[in-house]
């Protein structure tokens, strides 16, 4: 049984961003130097950066192995010890291997067959545990890890980040016109958008205080939340994120008081910074330095929780933050503690979040208070209380999943309008609701958890190939939306007002992982009813099988 006062320490850390290794990134960023260029190939400003690719890896791979490489030697474990659990997080992985071929898909671009790829390299003896939910992968990688770590599951963690540029990606986010012509600013009165970068980066999280060197930094707390609004734009109140911030604290033990300093995902779009200013001043941090380090080495998707929140753990080392880069003056709906200066910490504790596309939303809370603030695990049960597997059909999918829509009796027009792994879920949820209601469960009480093996591929080849096209309109915003495996579960967060985890697993074929992550929200007490389980969908074959678990 594991032990009910457990501490989840920081380890070893590496990164790699478009301003050099971890020691080169915090230099510049000390000297005020960004690494965001234009560049020619993608037409647009990016923070892009230098890897030696290996003999067998693609850069990606590359990427990944040079960090794990990096911790694994400073800490002194082995992936080849059962008790380590090697978690990835990536939006896209191999993801520019469509570029080569879009009407088939190599084995590598899937995100587990990749992973595998670098986890055998190093005789991973755990199954690794990927995720990919948008731009909160690496915080919601944490979170995870946490879990695993508080429960015994394991006594160490190493949490590894990564995505590149592609052109698939950058043409995505130009659909939005969510692009800056310039380098990002934010939470500028003038910004304009955001700007796209690539890096990698590793932590070790472990539950042994004797791997630590120098002051011990915990990973005190850490939630996920979805503000069931709209898959592709913030909400408008900000009570997601608050949401994950304010559980995030409560489960780190700390108050408003404790917290130093603030550091926000930050994309400088227009919406997305008003939406995180109401969030924080919603969790009373207004005054509260605050800091987001984009504008030096842009959005990493989702390599950019796990990178910021290394720089995060750096800077609370240091004892102050980093300038805001490209900021002069703000005008979102609450004025936040921003400045282009250093800012100094007079407390050793912060919160670090996420935001991203599907309305998903995460935090952590870093601290280096005494460890007499040990997390005490509640432990509940729960059961599955419905069940219920979309049928296989001779008919092809469009056909059947129509029919299935159509005797529902609705008049939702926008199931026409979602990718067809989003329909398929669509359909499968509202069968097991239909089974066992959750009416008396409050939003913020209900989560969904999923998994599948191809993430978004059938979604991807569409994109690609549109891509492929050089149309002078550009690539299509109704179809990249979908091009994360997260966005479907987004969907019924929206429709079923599901405001609590929502976290998305992909593995070479179903395990009950889905259900396992489930299960512990419920008996931790981070939920009172989750959906959880496998959904597939790839060239018109699908496999969705889903459950609803409650407390009992």
């Amino acid at each position: 049984m594991a032990d009910n006062k457990v501490n989840i320490y920081v380890g070893a850390t590496s990164l790699r961003t478009c301003l050099g290794n971890k020691a080169e990134t915090m230099v510049a960023m000390r000297n005020n130097e960004s690494g965001l260029k234009y560049n020619e190939s993608f037409s647009m400003h990016v923070g892009a950066a230098n890897i030696k690719e290996i003999d067998g890896y693609t850069r990606f791979e590359s990427f990944l192995i040079e960090q794990l490489e990096n911790v694994l030697a400073e800490s002194g474990i082995a992936l080849s010890n059962p008790e380590t659990q090697l978690i990835v997080s990536t939006t896209k992985g191999n993801i520019d291997l469509l570029a080569e071929d879009s009407e088939n898909i190599s084995e590598r671009a899937f995100l587990y067959s990749s992973v595998m790829h670098v986890a055998s390299s190093f005789g991973c003896a755990r199954e690794p545990i990927v995720i990919s939910n948008a731009c909160i992968s690496g915080v919601s990688a944490f979170v995870v890890a946490r879990e695993w770590l508080l429960s015994g599951k394991c006594q160490h963690a190493v949490v590894v980040g990564c995505d590149v540029l592609s052109e698939f990606i950058t043409t995505g986010f130009a659909s939005f016109k969510s692009i800056s012509p310039q380098p990002c600013r934010p939470y500028d009165a003038e910004r304009d958008g955001l700007t796209l970068g690539e890096a990698a980066g590793a932590v070790v999280l472990t539950t042994d205080v004797t791997l630590v060197n120098g002051a011990s930094i915990r990973l005190a707390g850490g939630a996920i939340t979805n503000d069931a609004n709209h898959i592709s734009g913030p909400s408008r109140t900000g009570d997601g994120l608050y949401y994950a911030i304010s559980n995030a604290m409560l489960e780190a033990g700390v108050g408003i008081e404790d917290i130093g300093f603030v550091n926000t995902h930050g994309t400088a779009t227009r919406y997305n910074d008003d939406m995180e200013s109401k969030a924080v001043a919603w969790a009373g941090l207004c005054d509260k330095p605050l800091n987001s380090l984009k504008g030096y080495i842009g959005h990493t998707l989702g390599a950019s929780g796990v990178v910021e929140t290394i720089l995060s753990i750096e800077q609370l080392r240091q004892r102050f933050i980093y300038g805001t880069h490209g900021f002069v003056s703000s005008d979102t709906t609450h004025a936040l503690k921003v400045s282009s200066a250093e800012q100094p910490i007079t407390h050793p504790c912060c919160v670090k979040t996420a935001s991203g596309f599907g309305g998903c939303n995460a935090a952590i809370v870093l601290d280096m208070h005494p460890t007499s603030r040990s997390y005490i695990r509640s432990t509940r049960t729960c059961q599955v209380v419905a069940e219920y597997s979309l049928p296989q059909s001779d008919v092809s999918f469009a056909e059947f999943i129509r029919a299935e829509f159509k005797t529902l009796g609705q008049s939702d027009m926008k199931f026409y309008k979602m990718s067809d792994m989003s329909k398929g879920l669509y359909i499968a949820v509202e069968r097991l609701l239909a089974k066992e209601g959750w009416d008396n469960v409050a939003p913020t009480r209900r989560a969904i958890v999923l998994a599948n093996r191809s993430a978004s591929l059938d979604t991807d080849l569409a994109h690609q190939q549109v891509v492929n096209k050089r149309l002078p309109e550009g690539a299509s915003p109704a179809i990249f939306v979908y091009t994360l495996a997260n966005v479907s579960a987004g969907e019924m967060c929206i429709r079923h007002k599901i405001q609590g985890d929502n976290t998305f697993f992909v593995e070479e074929k179903e395990t009950g992982l889905a259900e396992e992550y489930a299960r512990s929200l419920i008996e931790t007490n981070r939920a009172d009813a989750v959906i959880c389980g496998w959904c597939e969908y790839l060239k018109g074959n699908w496999n969705i099988s889903i459950k609803l678990l409650k407390h009992i």
